[in-house]
């Protein structure tokens, strides 16, 4: 479980680094009387590691977190960090309800032996604070933007927006290095919201896993995502056989199977 980077900063006080297992970005938002941690990676094991390495920033200590979404590979760790609020939209704390133990033992089936017992030891998080549209987080001389801008990797995907420094944290809806991922996702919707994080101007963007992208990276995917859905019409029309579609597709046979699964089972 080492660092698949340093700590990079992307701007002004943003700092992102890539983790194993996952390739996952955790990312720090730092103003003058507040910073933000965004994501905090799979166990609570996983958290202490990252905030050891905290310490190595030129900023304070984190006075709030925010989880991009539900997948346990971005918040199981949370529970390092309690007593600091934490922010999430608000179909991700539902999820997380519904869903989070399910998953968590999901999660157990497909990881080594040895990690089994930090995995259940590492509680379910149960965000305090929620986000159904818009917030606005004030950490002093910097604000940053809590969106929830449609249905894409997720139905509850949260878009963090550092204006002034000219960043997005984007989480799953922006995959750098592998195809996206679309098990809970909305094929059709996907693009739009894609093109909602694109209108934010941003120069950078920071996905959930790989490297900060720039403005024709998150470009390229909406495009391609856009190209998908297409395709699924097609077959749901009946115009393409799920055959060419997999001929067609931008993305892997596997990621594109399950895109034509999910787009049936979530309509257009």
């Amino acid at each position: 479980m080492g660092a698949v980077t340093q700590w990079q900063e992307v701007a002004d006080r943003v700092f992102t680094r890539r983790y194993d297992p996952f390739d996952v970005n955790v990312t720090v938002v730092a103003g003058r009387h507040g910073t933000l941690l965004v994501d905090t990676r799979t166990s609570l094991v996983e958290a202490s590691q990252v905030r050891d390495d905290l310490r190595e920033l030129p900023v304070s200590a984190p006075t709030a977190v925010a989880l991009t979404h539900a997948h346990l590979d971005h918040c199981l760790g949370a529970g390092a960090f309690s007593g600091l609020p934490l922010w999430a939209s608000h179909g991700c704390r539902e999820d997380l309800r519904r869903h989070g133990i399910a998953q968590r033992d999901t999660l157990i089936a497909h990881r080594p032996e040895e990690e089994h017992a930090h995995l259940r030891a590492s509680p379910i998080p149960v965000p305090d604070h929620t986000v159904t549209d818009r917030h606005r987080l004030d950490l002093g001389d910097r604000v940053v933007e809590l969106l929830v801008l449609g249905h894409g990797h997720t139905d509850h995907d949260l878009v963090l927006h550092v204006p002034d420094a000219g960043v997005v944290l984007a989480g799953d809806l922006v995959e750098v290095g592998a195809p996206p991922q679309f098990h809970d996702a909305f094929p059709f919707e996907w693009p739009a919201t894609l093109a909602r994080v694109e209108s934010l101007g941003a120069a950078v963007t920071v996905p959930g896993h790989g490297a900060p992208a720039d403005r024709q990276t998150v470009a390229t995917q909406r495009e391609e995502l856009s190209h998908l859905a297409a395709l699924c019409r097609e077959v749901i029309g009946g115009l393409r056989s799920r055959e060419s579609v997999l001929a067609a597709s931008p993305f892997p046979r596997e990621t594109t199977t399950l895109a034509m699964e999910r787009a049936v089972a979530t309509g257009d």
